[in-house]
């Protein structure tokens, strides 16, 4: 008898639980539509001396013989369109670098340059200075940064 109440209790446990599951799915936020996330993005090509790159590309720079690639976004706190942010915050992405007679090193730059916050819109590697000129989607309506990773494109200036 005390088989049969264990077993009544854990598929009533059971049915419960799935009926909160469903519940708590249905609350999801609103997505956004691609068309409103790929209006932030560039549609010109970058000026002479601008390389543009996306997250996780790599490309070799022939002229400075170095091998550039965006690893990863490190941080986006940046204010969302159509929103009211108290600070508009910054973006910022790790950059590697390897010429062809060097080891690949990582650099972080940031959207701003803060030397409070340790943050720098600029780099020097073999003798040119790299800095980010553009961080894209520059002004998303997506709430929840981490949708758009792997989707975000860099502008780098060499000099």
């Amino acid at each position: 008898m005390n088989i049969k109440f264990l077993i009544l209790a854990a598929a009533t446990f059971l049915v419960t639980q799935c009926t909160c599951q469903q519940k708590s799915t249905e609350m999801k936020m609103p997505v956004t539509s691609s068309q409103e996330v790929n209006s932030t993005y560039p549609t010109e090509k970058p000026e002479s001396g601008v390389t543009r790159l996306i997250e996780k590309q790599n490309i070799f720079l022939e002229k400075e013989k170095v091998n550039i690639t965006f690893n990863k976004v490190t941080e986006d706190n940046r204010c969302p369109m159509n929103a009211r942010c108290v600070w508009a915050g910054y973006a910022s992405a790790e950059i590697e670098v390897m010429s062809v007679h060097s080891r690949p090193r990582k650099f972080i730059v940031s959207t701003i340059d803060d030397a409070g916050k340790n943050l720098k819109n600029s780099f020097v590697f073999n003798g040119h200075k790299y800095t980010l000129v553009n961080f894209y989607p520059a002004n998303s309506t997506e709430v929840n940064f981490e949708k758009l990773k792997g989707k975000y494109v860099v502008d780098i200036k060499v000099e």
